[in-house]
């Protein structure tokens, strides 16, 4: 019973992340650097590769019990939704 509700936490948590991650991906790609974007296409994979680093190891304690599935799935896409709000208001317009 565990596992079902990870799974169906999550699955809502991923259509919200998609939204996260692709503002983080926009806000970043409209910064124009005079070098070239590989550190803006650096940062963009770092943060996307540590988001799915934060949410196995936040299901992670799900399955032990340590935090209900529903603030596990969940808190990966509030903290990374702070840095998005970071990185938009940080980007050109």
């Amino acid at each position: 019973m565990q596992a079902f509700e990870i799974e169906y936490h999550s699955r809502f948590a991923s259509i919200m992340s998609a939204f996260i991650l692709t503002i983080i991906g926009a806000s970043l790609s409209a910064r124009k650097v005079k070098g070239g974007m590989g550190l803006n296409i650096g940062i963009g994979l770092a943060l996307s590769m540590g988001y799915i680093l934060f949410m196995t190891i936040s299901a992670t304690f799900a399955v032990s019990g340590l935090v209900s599935p529903m603030i596990a799935a969940w808190i990966p896409n509030i903290l990374f939704s702070f840095i998005a709000m970071f990185i938009y208001t940080k980007a050109p317009n």
